[in-house]
């Protein structure tokens, strides 16, 4: 009896330590992330750049569950949202959702596959989900309030002339953000293999 007991406190202790541990861990990432968030390329047209704050999200997604890494990508842009705005929260918004879209179904994938090609699916995947979710979020939600922000859709386009074709939102979308979206995708793909296969064994 005295040994069952003890056993039972041991497999508590673990429990409880296990999840101290993932906790602070994905404190963490969180705050690593929102560093990242900070250092962002210059602009490919506009309002789109490329940043790295996703990698921390990827890695906390395929050690601790999808659920780790959509708290990594709220908590990075409600800080972004709170402290260095510069888009009235809606590009926070906009990257929380995108984001997601990326990191969460990545991670039920690669968690859930066992075949040596996992990463490859999971990425694979999410940048379909990604580009999908950007091209609703950008429609629907983000341009239309970067056009009432900036005064007129006409000052939208004009962030993106170099790329021709582009004469309204439709075209914008198609032709300027969802190339971006499938390049981000397959770039952070191929970093966040690496760097989870480099941190696997020591988070």
């Amino acid at each position: 009896m005295k040994s069952m007991t003890h056993e039972s406190k041991t497999k508590t202790a673990k429990g409880k330590t296990y999840t101290t541990k993932a906790m602070v861990t994905i404190s963490l990432l969180s705050a690593l992330s929102y560093v990242l968030m900070l250092l962002e390329s210059p602009a490919y047209i506009g309002f789109l750049r490329l940043e790295l704050s996703d990698i921390p999200a990827i890695v906390g997604a395929f050690q601790f569950g999808p659920m780790a890494g959509l708290i990594i990508e709220l908590i990075k842009n409600l800080i972004k949202g709170i402290t260095a705005t510069k888009t009235a929260g809606i590009g926070e918004l906009a990257n929380f959702i995108v984001s997601t879209a990326y990191v969460v179904p990545a991670a039920i994938i690669f968690r859930k596959m066992k075949s040596r090609y996992k990463s490859v699916v999971s990425f694979g995947a999410a940048t379909v989900c990604m580009t999908v979710a950007g091209f609703l979020m950008n429609y629907f939600v983000t341009i239309p309030m970067y056009v009432t922000l900036s005064g007129g859709m006409e000052n939208v386009l004009a962030t993106a002339t170099v790329i021709p074709g582009i004469k309204d939102k439709l075209t914008l979308i198609l032709y300027g953000i969802t190339p971006f979206n499938i390049g981000k995708g397959i770039f952070l793909g191929v970093l966040g293999h690496y760097t989870y296969r480099y941190l696997k064994g020591r988070l």
